[in-house]
């Protein structure tokens, strides 16, 4: 056998060998352990109405992209909001611009021993580099797909924009395993989201596979800004024989709680770059914990603690490549589980306000667009905003074509803008009486009219609305009002003061 031929052989038994000297050492394995999550995220932002028309353009060369990315965010969309449908005059628009799509063959590199490319001219294996079916070579994959979208409202109002950024980077070898490390091995997103069934694969994909895999992580992260998901992740468990072992086990299970006091309670290994792995799992079961959180300040304390350990983790061993995704996974869970607090927040402010002055604040002439429209945007779901229209005492709705186009811009659905027309044919505007006041009183005397009608007025009136501060005295002394009329101004005042008793109080 030729010396050539020898350290052909010789390498290929030490790639064979090298994944079972990896199987037991501190880290993901050969044979990953891979744990399934469900989240459900809460929309960006809440898109007004119930229709929608996704326009994607692109000046790439692929004609097909911009149909392909169109019809996939349409189905994205539809599938998680059923309420939603395309429609040609949508009260939601979504124009999306691919700006950049690279998917360039795969480049093969030949690698001995600390990484001393096989196939370079001082390589004693340069000769059989072409022959050997690339034996020990690596091949690196790369993919770029960027998109900017924006959602506008019927009136042209910017609902959301952003630039989204999915990019694929890894390399495998000879035998398809992945043997990326640092920045390689990224998928941006939530590329590994398992949708619709749809298996996650380790090995190099095909150029279509690259294709379609660049395009649902961008759609994916469109849909997250813009409509409710439910979403099921495939989650790597770091293992290591022992408590992490132990706490692997109870994770797989779903006993999240008893596997983060396995972990945490584990002893740290002594070097950092293997508790990496310990303190990974401690924020794998802390973001499990969160998604099962039914109370949304409990999920929002979770998602914090699995940042801090992820982030600890990246800072131990900063060139795994699996310590990359979950971070970024746990920024986009935070921003929307802040935006889910926040709508929940207004949305009981809302009612609280809405239950304590069912008319609307204090002068308003009944239930207005403007509270309709804050009622939506608070949070609030259809059916309670129907109940508080038909519930009203009063309403004065504004239903000209102006003030409908300007209800649908603030999310009223067709459904709540006929219920504001029926209420509205059925209920006048309420007549607020603001009550006798002292520009009233000087009036009459102005006109002529004597105390004794003036004071008679006084006693008789409804309501009052007095200022009777040192300043309103004044005011009405220098208007030609007698102190025997300003005596029973404040008589009436104490009998039965007015609405606003701000004014009817001496001050």
């Amino acid at each position: 056998m030729s010396r050539s031929a020898r350290i052909v052989l010789l390498f290929s038994i030490s790639v064979g060998l090298l994944p079972a000297a990896l199987a037991g050492a501190q880290g993901f394995g050969a044979n990953k352990e891979k744990v399934t999550l469900q989240r459900k995220l809460p929309a960006l932002v809440h898109m007004p109405g119930d229709t929608i028309k996704v326009t994607v353009t692109s000046s790439e060369e692929d004609g097909t992209l911009p149909y392909d990315f169109q019809a996939l965010l349409e189905t994205e969309l539809l599938k998680d909001d059923p309420n939603l449908r395309d429609d040609d005059n949508p009260s939601t628009q979504i124009l999306c611009q691919i700006t950049e799509y690279s998917h360039p063959d795969p480049v093969y590199v030949n690698k001995l021993g600390g990484g001393q490319a096989v196939g370079a001219s001082n390589s004693p294996l340069s000769t059989l580099s072409k022959t050997a079916s690339k034996i020990g070579a690596t091949q690196r994959i790369t993919g770029k797909l960027d998109v900017s979208f924006i959602a506008k409202d019927a009136s042209g109002r910017v609902l959301i924009s952003d630039n989204i950024d999915s990019t694929y980077d890894r390399e495998f070898d000879s035998a398809g395993n992945s043997t990326s490390h640092g920045v390689f091995g990224q998928m941006t997103g939530t590329f590994s989201h398992v949708k619709g069934g749809a298996k996650s694969e380790d090995g190099p994909p095909t150029p279509s596979e690259l294709r379609s895999r660049l395009i649902i992580d961008a759609v994916q992260q469109i849909a997250e800004h813009l409509v409710d998901t439910n979403e099921s992740l495939e989650v790597l468990l770091a293992r290591k024989d022992g408590p992490i072992e132990e706490g692997d086990k109870d994770a797989m299970t779903g006993l999240w709680e008893r596997a983060l006091e396995t972990y945490e309670t584990a002893p740290a290994f002594p070097k950092p770059d293997e508790d990496a792995y310990r303190l990974y799992d401690i924020g794998v079961a802390y973001e499990a914990l969160a998604y099962q959180a039914e109370d949304q300040k409990a999920a929002m304390k979770y998602l914090d603690q699995a940042a801090i350990n992820y982030g600890k983790a990246i800072d131990a061993k900063p060139d795994e490549k699996y310590f990359i995704e979950p971070q970024k996974r746990i920024e986009t869970a935070i921003a929307h589980y802040k935006e889910l607090q926040k709508e929940q927040d207004d949305a009981a402010r809302a009612k609280a306000e809405l239950a304590a002055n069912p008319a609307g604040p204090a002068g308003a002439k009944g239930l207005t667009n403007a509270q309709v429209i804050m009622m939506i945007k608070s949070g609030i779901d259809e059916s309670a905003v129907l109940q508080a229209i038909r519930g009203a005492s009063a309403v004065n709705f504004d239903l000209t074509p102006a003030g409908q186009k300007a209800l649908t811009a603030g999310g009223a659905s067709p459904r709540i803008l006929a219920e504001m027309k029926t209420q509205a044919a059925k209920k006048p505007p309420a007549v607020v009486h603001k009550g006798l006041s002292n520009t009233q009183i000087i009036a009459m005397v102005k006109s002529g009219m004597d105390e004794d009608t003036i004071i008679q007025a006084i006693h008789g009136a409804n309501a009052i609305d007095f200022d009777l501060s040192p300043e309103g005295q004044q005011a009405l002394t220098s208007g030609g009002v007698s102190a025997r009329v300003v005596a029973a101004m404040k008589a009436r005042s104490s009998k039965s003061p007015g609405p606003n008793t701000g004014h009817v109080a001496q001050k």
